[in-house]
């Protein structure tokens, strides 16, 4: 009896050991999310807002943020940037004119009908996907996508713009129009990413509207990565701001301009990236998630981009920025980035130098240097209609 009882008692140590090893992932899982969302709030038949406990965010899931100390402000920002020149827009998003997330939670939007989630898509030239957006710096073997933009190398540690904000005609649901920054490092399969901006892509949210997004890959979109919360590794840690949701204002061609500030910076203490829109610090990506990024970013780009699918046998009518040219005008006519800082590796906000000029046809999308940079710093326009008599 004894001895059935010793090895009863092995038997149950072993038990206990082994359930906790192998479930040590899901428990924290659980922890994270089990009564996590402290409030709902419902915007429309096809968006629901989560107001998750920040402290059980789902994104505390991925395996390197285990025991991850959340860090709630910046510990400083770079020396020169402009904290105050957040841009013209007032009601940032529309969700906010249903309700608030109480303080201590954060804005999650629920994955509706329309959500698919296939990151790994985002640079496959095989697939017409929502997350088909990629650095300009890379080569573009499937020849769909069309740049307005341009690049700057170097080594950086954050930037900021500010960018106008448009509703571009997608001409078909398969297509998407975007207008971002990309903080970039390491080359092909290597490649590190930040991304942020405006984007307005039917197949992921299943709308026309315009909304602000960010994404990240590790591992040059191949394997990792994704959009706002569409898999774990942003951490939230503002109730204000919701990652894809749509802006309640855009601009109005020859009438009212509404632009907002955009920017991503290293923080000198923990290395994580900041993500701030608006004023508001949104939250972060973990120095952890990056081998390339974890350093400092060798560039740069700013600029449109479309999705051209070409589905009618010709180039696609689907706008860029307001849908059109810089030569069409500046201010009320063509879409701009102004106010354009980008982090040297000293912490130091200046303007981009040495830059370089990428346009995929100028005849569908073109961009233009500002000439005076007194006013609204370092900018330039861009944009257009796509298809036309010179863009068959």
């Amino acid at each position: 009896m004894l001895k059935f009882m010793g090895l009863a008692c092995w038997l149950l140590t072993l038990t206990i050991l082994f359930n906790e090893d192998s479930v040590e992932g899901r428990m924290i899982m659980n922890d994270v999310n089990d009564n996590a969302i402290v409030k709902t709030i419902t915007v429309g038949a096809d968006e629901i807002i989560d107001c998750y406990d920040i402290y059980r965010q789902p994104s505390l899931n991925h395996t390197l943020l285990r025991n991850h100390i959340i860090q709630m402000t910046p510990s400083s920002y770079p020396k020169g940037m402009k904290l105050d020149n957040i841009g013209t827009l007032q009601l940032t998003q529309t969700w906010q004119k249903y309700g608030s997330c109480p303080d201590g939670t954060t804005p999650i939007r629920r994955k509706g009908k329309y959500y698919k989630h296939t990151p790994l898509y985002k640079h496959n030239p095989s697939k017409l996907s929502p997350y088909k957006i990629h650095d300009i710096s890379q080569k573009d073997t499937s020849g769909d996508h069309e740049y307005a933009a341009i690049k700057v190398a170097g080594n950086f540690q954050g930037v900021q713009a500010k960018i106008n904000l448009w509703k571009p005609v997608i001409e078909m649901r398969s297509e998407l129009s975007v207008s971002q920054i990309w903080v970039a490092a390491g080359e092909l399969s290597d490649t590190n990413t930040i991304e942020l901006g405006w984007i307005v892509n039917p197949i992921l949210y299943g709308d026309d509207h315009t909304r602000f997004f960010i994404y990240w890959t590790a591992a040059g979109y191949n394997n990792s990565g994704c959009y706002n919360n569409d898999c774990d590794g942003f951490v939230l840690t503002t109730s204000n701001i919701c990652l894809g949701g749509d802006f309640s204002e855009v601009s109005t061609f020859n009438g009212t301009q509404k632009d907002a500030t955009f920017g991503v910076h290293k923080d000198q203490k923990t290395g994580n990236w900041w993500v701030r829109l608006q004023g508001i610090d949104v939250g972060y990506y973990p120095s952890s998630l990056f081998n390339k990024l974890s350093n400092t970013a060798d560039r740069i780009n700013f600029g449109g981009e479309i999705l051209n699918t070409k589905s009618n046998g010709r180039h696609t009518s689907t706008q860029m920025g307001s849908g059109h040219f810089p030569s069409e005008g500046g201010l009320k006519t063509s879409s701009y980035f102004n106010d354009i800082q980008v982090v040297d590796e000293n912490n130091v906000a200046k303007d981009p130098k040495d830059y370089e000029i990428h346009i995929t046809n100028a005849d569908c999308y073109d961009l233009r240097i500002h000439n005076n940079h007194d006013t609204n710093g370092f900018g330039f326009n861009y944009g257009g209609p796509g298809y036309n008599a010179k863009c068959p």
